[in-house]
């Protein structure tokens, strides 16, 4: 009877870790690394060095003001510790112009030209309508014809929402949202940024 009453409790004890297992999966999908492996690849936007050990997933949205204002504070680190930046997007729904500025990167980004169409598209935040994406485009020398048939296609359309659905579960829900090694932050602070890639250097 005794030894019955062991495997009961024993049983009881493996449920009980198991269901813990699953609850902390769900309520934590920040632990994930889709981010860093969808980085690896190479698909999304980069600059920094491709060779560091050091990797930042930006979420942005181009008509976010704090994302235009995190811009120095990115310069900043990418100056400082030589550590790879990946932009992916994040156009909120309560923005407007943001799909079709995150549409027109991609398009640019298809040129070759990806950075300077984004640092464009920051400094021009209120005019992201249609036609100024064009006009910006050709202001870089892009092949119009090529790039207003993307934009205009919404060709790069699935590929943002799936930017957006992979924010989404890695737990984003504003901007701009950063990954260090998958070390989640919120906004762009300076220090914190300094804090958290010294101590991934020391334990590279």
């Amino acid at each position: 009877m005794k030894r019955i009453n062991v495997f009961i409790l024993i049983a009881i004890v493996l449920v009980i870790v198991l269901l813990g297992i699953l609850i902390y999966s769900t309520l934590n999908p920040a632990g994930k690394t889709t981010s860093k492996a969808n980085a690896s690849t190479g698909i999304n936007p980069a600059k920094g060095n491709s060779s560091s050990k050091i990797i930042i997933i930006e979420f942005s949205d181009f008509q976010c003001p704090k994302c235009k204002a995190a811009l120095p504070v990115i310069d900043a680190v990418l100056d400082r510790y030589g550590v790879a930046l990946y932009y992916r997007n994040f156009p909120l729904p309560m923005h407007k112009n943001s799909m079709n500025a995150a549409e027109a990167a991609e398009c640019a980004n298809e040129q070759e030209k990806f950075w300077q169409y984004h640092d464009i598209l920051f400094q021009n935040q209120e005019m992201l309508d249609k036609e100024s994406l064009k006009r910006y485009a050709a202001q870089l020398g892009l092949d119009a014809a090529q790039f207003n048939s993307c934009l205009d296609s919404h060709k790069y359309r699935n590929e943002i929402e799936k930017d957006f659905q992979d924010g989404e579960k890695l737990g984003v829900g504003g901007t701009p949202t950063f990954f260090i090694n998958n070390r989640k932050i919120e906004g762009a602070s300076l220090g914190v940024f300094e804090s958290i890639i010294k101590e991934e250097m020391s334990n590279a």
